[in-house]
Parts: structure tokens; C-alpha cells; sequence
């Protein structure tokens, strides 16, 4: 059986703890999107680069977006916090690839 599946997300929520860097010449937009669940809140890293990411950077915190995007997962080589041998780190963000401001 071949199955073929899709990477697609849609949030609502509030830009926090925005962060806007410039890596290999290339802008960087990362921020935490705080969507409502039930009574409170769920952060969610999510990011974007070049001209996505200087609009998104003129945003303020606060600012209520909707995103359309995929989920990206990196990794790095780090140590282990037990026997401070070699190993490997993962994180997983969401890449914006669209949003607009509500």
C-alpha cells in the first residue's frame, strides 16, 4: 500500500515573544503563537523567512493572526546531559507559509 500524507496547519492565535534575526542574509521572523484551548493558552513556535518574515516582524506582540503553514523538524548535534557524550537534539516549529492579521 502506498499512502501519501499531507503536512498542512491552520492556527489562530496571538503573537508572543516575537524575535526577528537576520541569518545568511536571509531574514528570520520566529515567535511563540499563544491559541486559545479551552481556559487558557497553547504556545506554539512557529517562524518564517525573507519578505514573510519582514512583514510578520512589523507586527506587533499582541497582534491576533491567522497562519497557514507545515511543520518543520531540525536537528542539531549536542551533548548528553547524563554521560556528556555526543548526541542528537531535535525541535519541531511551525513554518509559516501564509497568514493574515485579524
Amino acid at each position: 500500500m502506498n499512502i501519501l500524507g499531507e503536512n498542512y496547519v491552520k492556527l489562530i492565535g496571538i503573537i508572543k515573544y516575537k524575535e526577528v534575526t537576520t541569518y545568511n542574509d536571509y531574514l528570520n521572523f520566529k515567535c511563540k503563537l499563544a491559541v486559545p484551548i479551552d481556559e487558557s493558552f497553547q504556545y506554539i513556535k512557529v517562524a518564517a523567512w525573507g519578505s514573510l518574515a519582514e512583514s510578520l516582524s512589523e507586527l506587533s506582540n499582541n497582534t491576533w493572526i491567522k497562519i497557514h503553514g507545515h511543520i518543520e523538524e531540525t536537528s542539531y548535534d549536542s551533548k548528553c546531559k547524563y554521560c556528556g557524550g555526543p548526541a542528537k537534539a531535535y525541535w519541531t516549529n511551525v513554518v509559516i507559509d501564509n497568514y493574515i492579521v485579524l
